[in-house]
């Protein structure tokens, strides 16, 4: 039984060993062996060894601020943060209801300066960066107001924010 334990961790070292890259080889590509780290958006930030073509990979980074919230009543608020670094923003609204759902969303306060407007139908669903075109928006905070009229809404809220478009 001896004879067999020994082999058998003889064979994990070796295993082990030849699965194990010494630095040595790494010596060449400083960033090859350095951790991840992150820029001052708390985005990720991979580097890639020489054999990977060396390049730094960075992703978009995304927040959600609001999450699949359901929405009802025929007025509904909603707030959120828009952190330094990251200004766009993507609303998504899913309306279940059968009446039109109208949105705005102010900056600072509810009655606040209206950054973005729209109205969504019945059955349908708005999933739009809303400020494309405008550019990234100042930090702060951030009211969506949902009306429906008379008829009480039914549906799903949610806001995400970026660094970037790409989201």
């Amino acid at each position: 039984m001896k004879g067999i334990t020994k082999r058998f961790f003889a064979a994990t070292l070796v295993a082990a060993c030849m699965l194990t890259v010494p630095s040595a080889f790494a010596a060449d590509d400083a960033t090859a062996t350095s951790p991840a780290t992150s820029d001052s958006a708390n985005s990720p930030v991979v580097h890639l060894g020489a054999g990977n073509g060396g390049h730094v990979f960075t992703p978009n980074a995304t927040t959600p601020r609001i999450e699949n919230r359901p929405i009802s009543g025929t007025t509904y608020l909603a707030d959120f943060d828009i952190k330094a670094n990251y200004g766009y923003v993507r609303m998504y609204l899913k309306n279940t209801g059968n009446k039109k759902i109208s949105f705005t969303i102010n900056q600072g306060s509810p009655g606040g300066k209206q950054k973005a407007s729209g109205s969504v139908g019945p059955g349908e669903t708005y999933n739009e960066i809303v400020n494309e075109n405008s550019g990234p928006w100042a930090v702060g905070t951030f009211y969506v107001n949902l009306t429906s009229g008379s008829s009480n809404m039914s549906g799903q809220l949610g806001v995400r924010i970026s660094t970037d478009l790409n989201f």
